[in-house]
C-alpha cells in the first residue's frame, strides 16, 4: 500500500494518498519523508501529504516526526515546509526556538528569510501564544528585517488571540509594504477598521483602556467587509501627485515591473504601455527616497532594466535610465511567462526584498501552461510574500456579479498572492 501512495504521490494522483489516514506507523512516516523531499512530487501532492498526516493520532503517528525532528533539527526547505503545514501543536516551541535568533541576529546577517518566514506562518495556525512569543513575533514588524519576515509576522499576529500585538500593528498601518496587512490584522482581531490612521488607531486603543475585546475574525469576513467598504465610499478621486501605472496606485517600498512586449503588443498597446511607463518613472520623483524598482521587460526572453545590485535607486539617474530603456522597447516574440519569473525567482528577487511584483500581460504562455504560470507565482509568493497586481490588456471585463465565471490566468494570479487584478 505505501508503494502504491508513494507511486500516486509522484504521479500526483491526489485520490490515490487517501490510504495515508489508515497508515501511521514508522514505515508509514519513513514513506512521508521521502515523499516529501521527492523533487518529482508535486507541491499539490505534498501539501495533501500533510493534510492527511496532520489527521493521525498524537502517540503512534505524529510522534514519529517528533522523534524525527530531533535526529534532524536543521530540516531542508521541503521538510520545514511540511512541518509548517502540519499545523500541530507538538512543533510550537521548535518553531518558537527557530524564530528567537532574529532578537540578536543582525540583519546583514539574516541568510535566508524564507525559512524564518515560514516558522512565523506556523505560528500563526495557533491562536494561543505565550505573551513573551507574542512580543517576540511583534517585534519583527521593524523595518530592518527583511520583506518575507515583516509580512508573515503581520499575518501572524492576526490570528493569534492577544492584544500584545495590537499596538505593534498600529504602528505600521501606513507602511508602503505591509501597511495593508496590518489593517488587516487588526480587523481581524478587533472588529474595527480605521485605515492607515494610526492616531484613530491610538485613540480607539486608549479608549479601550487596553481590554480592547478580541473578535478573532476571519480572512472571509475582512473580504467581505472590504467590498462592502468599498461598495458604500464614494468614488476616491486620483491625486494628481500619486504615482499610478494604469490607474494602480504604486503602494510599495521595493517593488518589480514586469511587462509583456510580445508581438501582439505592438502597435497601439505598446505606445500605451511606453505612455504609462513614462508618466510613472515622472511621478517616482515625489515618492520616498529609499524607494527601490526595477522593470523586466520580456517576449521571447527577459530583458531587465536593473543595477548591478538588484534593484534601482529612486533617484534621478536610474529615473533616467529606465526611462531611456523603455523608450527603445521594440514588440516582437512570443510570450515567454514562466521562463520570465523564473528568472525574476532565481536572479532578481533574492536579497532585493521586493514586498510587489506589477505584471503586465496581452496574453497567454507561449514556453508552458498557465498551471506552469501560476505554479512559479505561488513559490514566488511562499517564499518572498511578495503579491502580484495583475494588468490585463485586452480581455473581457469579468460580469460584476462574478457568475458562473472561470477566473483567468492573470486574475488568478493576483488572488491567490493578495493582489490586484486590472483589465485595460
Amino acid at each position: 500500500m505505501l508503494r502504491f501512495v508513494t507511486r500516486a504521490a509522484r504521479a500526483g494522483d491526489i485520490a490515490g494518498l487517501e490510504p495515508l489516514k489508515e497508515l501511521r506507523d514508522s514505515k508509514a512516516g519513513d514513506a512521508v519523508v521521502r515523499m516529501i523531499e521527492d523533487r518529482k512530487v508535486p507541491d499539490a501532492a505534498k501539501q495533501r501529504i500533510a493534510e492527511l498526516v496532520a489527521q493521525w493520532p498524537a502517540k503512534g503517528g505524529l510522534d514519529y516526526f517528533e522523534f524525527h525532528l530531533r535526529a534532524h533539527p536543521q530540516p531542508g526547505d521541503e521538510m520545514l515546509r511540511f512541518y509548517a503545514e502540519l499545523g500541530c501543536v507538538q512543533f510550537k516551541p521548535w518553531f518558537l526556538a527557530l524564530i528567537a535568533p532574529l532578537k540578536k541576529l543582525p540583519v546583514a546577517e539574516i541568510k535566508e528569510p524564507a525559512r524564518y518566514a515560514l516558522a512565523l506562518r506556523a505560528l500563526g495556525r495557533f491562536s494561543e501564544q505565550t505573551e513573551d512569543a507574542v512580543a517576540q513575533i511583534a517585534a519583527l514588524l521593524d523595518e530592518k528585517y527583511p520583506h518575507a519576515i515583516r509580512a508573515s509576522a503581520v499575518d501572524a499576529l492576526g490570528s493569534i488571540q492577544s492584544r500584545r500585538g495590537l499596538p505593534a500593528l498600529m504602528a505600521v498601518v501606513k507602511d508602503s509594504a505591509i501597511g495593508e496587512a496590518a489593517q488587516r490584522s487588526l480587523f481581524r482581531l478587533t472588529g474595527q477598521d480605521f485605515g492607515d490612521a494610526p492616531e484613530k488607531w491610538a485613540a480607539w486603543f486608549k479608549q479601550q483602556d487596553a481590554k480592547a475585546d478580541l473578535k478573532m475574525l476571519s480572512l472571509s469576513d475582512w473580504e467581505t467587509h472590504k467590498k462592502e467598504k468599498a461598495a458604500a465610499a464614494p468614488k476616491e478621486e486620483q491625486k494628481e501627485f500619486s504615482a499610478r501605472f494604469y490607474g494602480v496606485e504604486i503602494k510599495t517600498r521595493h517593488c518589480l515591473f514586469i511587462i509583456d512586449v510580445s508581438g501582439s503588443m505592438a502597435g497601439e498597446r505598446l505606445a500605451q504601455l511606453k505612455e504609462q511607463m513614462s508618466n510613472l518613472l515622472g511621478s517616482l520623483r515625489k515618492k520616498p527616497k529609499d524607494l527601490r524598482f526595477g522593470i523586466i521587460a520580456f517576449h521571447n526572453e527577459p530583458e531587465p532594466c536593473l543595477s548591478g545590485r538588484g534593484l534601482l535607486l529612486n533617484e534621478p539617474a536610474s529615473i533616467r535610465r529606465a526611462s531611456h530603456f523603455v523608450e527603445k522597447i521594440l514588440a516582437g516574440g512570443g510570450t515567454a511567462m514562466v521562463t520570465t519569473l523564473q528568472f525574476a525567482a532565481t536572479k532578481v528577487l533574492p536579497g532585493s526584498d521586493v514586498d510587489t511584483i506589477y505584471f503586465l500581460s496581452d496574453g497567454q504562455p507561449t514556453d508552458g501552461r498557465p498551471e506552469d504560470v501560476l505554479a512559479v507565482a505561488n513559490k514566488i509568493h511562499e517564499q518572498f510574500q511578495i503579491k502580484f497586481h495583475t494588468i490585463a490588456i485586452g480581455e473581457a471585463v469579468p460580469p460584476a456579479d462574478g457568475a458562473d465565471r472561470k477566473p483567468s490566468l492573470l486574475e488568478q494570479m493576483a488572488q491567490r498572492t493578495g493582489g490586484t487584478y486590472t483589465v485595460r
